[in-house]
């Protein structure tokens, strides 16, 4: 069976890249299984011509589409109309390229920032299209969205493939995006809480802190990608949130303080309440995921925070920042 992984060298990317490398993946020991990573250096998927080649040559059996335009909550609200254009741009080459060449199984990364914002909690995948997303990132929002419904429109078309739609909360992992402006939020604070222990200064958080997250280890979704990609389902379509149990949810106030810990950090840190912080809370369990993976242990927010800090002070000349 061929893989082929959209955005392969990206933050989820490299976590399955290191899966296959690793000897606790037994799909990747067989000689039946061959994955391919793929990124910009072998094409612009918002060309349909490159993605077309690309297709050709791999001939893939089953796709993981992880590629997307991303960004922080104030990436986001700059370039809403850029998110929007540009990731539905390769989304429907993706689409278009898995239909000319008969793929099997597309398996797409949708997020639960997607949702309305005034959705009922814990989030279900059945409520994402129950009204407009937060005004911070609708761009993004509605790409994804668009993503979900074209693909089940493909399905529908060619009885042959399967479409498997996993929707994760926060993830952050050790190669990320650590740009200050640009990066999620977990990265940001990262960098920033390393800058502030570095030089002595101040450790200034944009928001009060409040807003409620459930953060997902990379490594933890690189697993359960792997899983469905070998999973026989009955189903044709799949739409699973993927999500630590709800009691797992924190405030950024209690990720900074995790961080503060972990860091040794003993200067001063302030909130900047007048800043948008997105939406306050997007609240999910493992109740979808329980039907698949049963039993799925989640990487404790405390091991996978000091896991991605160790990486940052080891390798800060190298990290994307």
């Amino acid at each position: 069976m061929k893989v082929l992984v959209t955005g392969g060298v990206g933050l989820v990317g490299t976590s399955l890249q290191n899966l296959c490398k690793g000897s606790e993946c037994n799909y990747c020991r067989t000689n039946d299984n061959d994955y391919y990573f793929i990124s910009r250096k072998d094409g612009d998927l918002l060309d349909k011509n490159h993605v077309d080649i690309i297709f050709q040559v791999y001939q893939p059996d089953v796709v993981v589409h992880l590629a997307s335009v991303v960004g922080g909550v104030y990436s986001n609200m700059a370039y809403n109309y850029n998110f929007l254009t540009d990731n539905l741009k390769i989304h429907m080459n993706i689409l278009e390229a898995c239909e000319k060449y008969k793929v099997k199984k597309l398996i797409n990364i949708l997020s639960t920032c997607v949702f309305p914002d005034d959705a009922k909690y814990p989030l279900t995948s059945d409520q994402l299209h129950n009204g407009p997303p937060h005004f911070s990132n609708e761009g993004y929002a509605y790409s994804k969205r668009m993503l979900q419904i074209m693909s089940s429109l493909l399905c529908k078309a060619i009885c042959g493939v399967k479409i498997i739609n996993l929707i994760p909360t926060n993830i952050y992992g050790k190669n990320d995006n650590y740009n200050i402006e640009k990066g999620h939020v977990i990265p940001a604070l990262i960098h920033k809480m390393y800058l502030a222990n570095t030089n002595n200064t101040p450790f200034i958080v944009k928001g009060s802190g409040m807003a409620r997250r459930q953060f997902l280890y990379a490594g933890d979704l690189a697993k359960i990608i792997m899983e469905f990609v070998h999973m026989d389902l009955p189903q044709q379509q799949v739409s699973c949130i993927i999500s630590p149990p709800s009691e797992d949810e924190v405030t950024i106030k209690d990720a900074v303080d995790i961080l503060k810990r972990i860091f040794a950090f003993n200067g001063t840190i302030e909130y900047e309440k007048k800043y948008e912080e997105g939406q306050y809370k997007k609240t999910c369990d493992n109740k979808e995921l329980e039907q698949y993976i049963p039993g799925f242990q989640f990487t404790p927010l405390q091991t996978g925070l000091k896991n991605v800090v160790d990486y940052v002070i080891n390798n800060y000349q190298l990290i994307r920042k």
